[in-house]
């Protein structure tokens, strides 16, 4: 049943509130470089964007594989922007997972992403779930002694968990993918189109 009128006006102090909580920039100190940053451009960059994300989060998948290729080729290599990497893992199968991304380490880590993404059904299903990833993890070179000292050290593991609840606490976050532009909250995918725009406005 559409709205009246009344209604309309009524709710939108509403939706004012919460497109500003959306936008509303961050603190500076919150989005300081945190353990298991995975970083891609230069420092220097005038725009550094922010993405907390789930290995076995779709959207994100669809992000990475339609936009992200797109956006380092156009705006990371040619130093515009600093893109930064965060974990927010959605299920236990996904903290696995992102602990074994991390254990790749930077030069080998897109292509575990990669991997990850294309066969999130098959590892984020699997009992157990470990075993799962760690193979698929191998296809992209990173041998399984690695992979055991990793996930037995426990590190990575309360690395990855950290990082949750961080955004969460800290920031907010409760959905992924989920983008800070140079402190500016944006929820959920983003085009490159829409980015542009967004980027445009940050110069």
């Amino acid at each position: 049943m559409p709205l009246s009128i009344r209604q309309i006006v009524l709710a939108a102090p509403l939706l004012l509130f919460l497109a500003a909580a959306i936008l509303r920039p961050v603190a500076a100190k919150n989005l300081d470089a945190r353990p298991g940053d995975m970083v891609f451009g230069q420092a220097s960059a005038p725009v550094t964007m922010i993405e907390y994300y789930s290995l076995n989060c779709s959207h994100c998948a669809a992000f990475h594989k339609q936009v992200f290729p797109a956006l380092k080729a156009k705006y990371i290599d040619s130093g515009q922007v600093r893109f930064v990497l965060r974990d927010f893992p959605l299920s236990w199968a996904a903290v696995e997972a992102a602990v074994l991304a991390q254990c790749a380490g930077p030069e080998r880590y897109l292509a575990v992403q990669d991997a990850l993404f294309a066969n999130i059904r098959q590892w984020s299903a699997a009992e157990p779930s470990l075993l799962a990833i760690a193979e698929i993890v191998e296809t992209a070179g990173v041998t399984r002694a690695e992979l055991k000292q990793c996930v037995e050290e426990g590190v990575l593991e309360k690395q990855v968990i950290g990082s949750f609840e961080f955004a969460k606490e800290k920031l907010g976050v409760d959905a992924t993918p989920t983008f800070f532009i140079n402190g500016e909250k944006h929820v959920g995918g983003i085009s490159l189109e829409r980015l542009a725009e967004i980027l445009a406005q940050s110069d």
